[in-house]
C-alpha cells in the first residue's frame, strides 16, 4: 500500500500507470470530496490508466491515511497535502482534478503560485463558496435520492460497477460521520469567490445537470468568472456524475485532457 509522510503521518494514495510509452500524456490528478476517498475515482483510474498516469490520493483521516489532529482546513491543510504528494512523486506535467471538497482543494492550490503548478485544472460538481446553508438542503436531498437509488438496485438487480462503488462510498460517509462533519466546517469556511478572476489556467467545469447539491445555476457562475474556462453538463446526473454517468463524464474528461496535452509543452 502506497504511502508517504506528511508532518510525522502516513498518507495513502493509488498510482495506475499502463502507459506503453511513459513519455506520452499528462499525469492526471484526482481529488475526492468531503467524507469521501479515492474510491470515487476508480472508474476514471481503469478508464484514463491507458493513456495518462493517474494519481488517486486519501486526504488526511480519509480512506487508509492517518487522521490530523485538529480542524481541517481547505487552503491551509488539504492543499499542501496535495502539494506534498506532488512533490514526493515527481510529478512535472499533469491535470488536477476536483470533486466538490476536492473543488475547493484545486481551486485552493493553483491560487498558490509557490506551488508546482498543473497545465489545466477540472472542477467537478463544485463551487467557489462552499458556505454550509447552502449546501444542506441539497445535502438532504441527495441523501434521499441515494436510499431511493439503493432500494430501486436492490429490487431491479443493477449491479453497475458505478451504482457498487457509489453505495460504498455512501456506508463509508455514514460509518464515518465526524470526518464528514469536519470537512463541512472546512467548507462552510471555503469562500474565494473573489479571487476566481486569479485562476489564468484552462479550466473544465463539469456538473451533473440535475445536481441537488451545488445548483447548476451555480455552476454556471463559477465558469463565467474563471477567465478561461469552458463548462459541460452530464445529463441525467446528480452531484457525483463520475460515478451516475461514467462513461459520458469519462468521455468529456478525455477531450479536454487530450487538448491540455496538444496545447501545452
Amino acid at each position: 500500500m502506497p504511502l508517504f509522510d506528511y508532518h510525522g503521518s502516513k498518507l495513502h494514495y493509488v498510482e495506475v500507470d499502463r502507459r506503453k510509452d511513459k513519455r506520452k500524456g499528462l499525469a492526471l490528478v484526482f481529488v475526492h470530496g468531503a467524507g469521501s476517498s479515492h474510491i470515487v475515482w476508480t472508474l476514471q483510474r481503469h478508464e484514463f490508466c491507458w493513456t495518462n498516469r493517474v494519481v488517486t490520493p486519501d486526504l488526511s483521516g480519509h480512506g487508509a491515511s492517518d487522521n490530523i489532529e485538529g480542524e481541517a482546513s481547505i487552503e491551509d491543510g488539504y492543499t499542501y497535502e496535495i502539494a506534498a504528494l506532488i512533490d514526493h512523486l515527481k510529478i512535472r506535467r499533469f491535470v488536477l482534478i476536483g470533486h466538490s471538497m476536492g473543488g475547493g482543494v484545486v481551486m485552493s492550490y493553483v491560487l498558490h503560485p509557490e506551488l508546482r503548478q498543473p497545465r489545466a485544472i477540472a472542477l467537478v460538481s463544485t463551487s467557489a463558496d462552499l458556505e454550509l446553508a447552502k449546501l444542506i438542503p441539497g445535502l438532504a436531498i441527495e441523501t434521499v435520492e441515494t436510499e431511493l437509488l439503493i432500494l430501486k438496485s436492490r429490487l431491479t438487480g443493477d449491479l453497475s460497477e458505478g451504482y457498487a462503488i457509489k453505495r460504498l462510498d455512501e456506508e463509508i460517509r455514514r460509518e464515518n460521520l465526524q470526518l464528514l462533519l469536519r470537512d463541512l466546517r472546512a467548507c462552510d469556511k471555503f469562500d474565494i469567490s473573489g479571487k476566481l478572476g486569479l485562476v489564468k489556467l484552462p479550466c473544465l467545469v463539469i456538473h451533473g445537470q440535475e445536481d441537488h447539491v451545488i445548483a447548476p445555476s451555480l455552476a454556471q457562475m463559477l465558469a463565467n468568472q474563471l477567465p478561461r474556462a469552458d463548462i459541460a453538463f452530464v445529463r441525467g446526473a446528480d452531484h457525483i456524475p463520475m460515478l451516475e454517468k461514467p462513461e459520458e463524464f469519462n468521455r468529456l474528461l478525455a477531450k479536454y485532457v487530450r487538448w491540455a496535452e496538444a496545447s501545452t509543452p
